[in-house]
């Protein structure tokens, strides 16, 4: 088997995401695309995210019925950091003889030297490189990339949520709802703020 790692915060997944996913799944042949959220980055400590619980049901109502798209929340089962060589070793003993394809953010190519087991991680899989607007691959690293992008961030969502407006054609309909009903990215409300003014 051919299989495709997608990991990251998915704060909220996007159609950005799902059209990346089915672009590399259609370019490099691959059988399967596990879309993986991380517990904690080791590169965002400082950034909080929404509860794995909800990330992962909003992968999930965004992938069903899309062949070969599925969740993996074994990092939402970990305790500390996510890092992506863990995660790695252990679908390796549980999925032997598969060649493995790591997606990886263009923004990110250049600290892949500073990732625990950098090394060891370069040799177990494939790198895929998705574009993003003003990073280049460094050079003397010859990463295949993924030719499509789409103009969407989760941070662009999140804010958009914050101040009221529209999310429609950002997000699949099922993690709108997710996102109403679990009242995610409300602004906080300032202290000194008065609710009756």
């Amino acid at each position: 088997m051919r299989i495709g790692i997608y990991g990251g915060s998915f704060d909220p997944i996007h159609h950005g995401h799902l059209v990346l996913a089915r672009d590399a799944m259609e370019q490099f042949s691959l059988d399967e695309v596990r879309f993986v959220p991380a517990s904690v980055s080791p590169f965002k400590t400082g950034n909080p995210m929404s509860p794995g619980a909800l990330r992962a049901e909003m992968i999930a109502s965004a992938i069903v019925g899309e062949p070969g798209f599925r969740l993996d929340d074994r990092e939402l089962r970990r305790t500390g950091p996510s890092f992506a060589i863990d995660t790695v070793r252990e679908m390796i003993r549980e999925t032997p003889d598969s060649e493995w394809y790591y997606f990886i953010g263009a923004d990110n190519v250049a600290d892949l030297p500073l990732w625990r087991d950098w090394n060891a991680l370069e040799r177990l899989v494939h790198f895929v490189v998705y574009p993003r607007p003003g990073f280049e691959i460094p050079p003397g690293m010859p990463l295949p990339s993924v030719g499509r992008h789409i103009e969407i961030s989760s941070t662009e969502i999140r804010g958009r949520v914050a101040n009221g407006l529209s999310i429609r054609y950002l997000v699949t309909r099922e993690v709108a709802d997710i996102i109403r009903h679990a009242n995610l990215y409300q602004p906080k409300e300032s202290p000194s703020s008065n609710p009756s003014t």
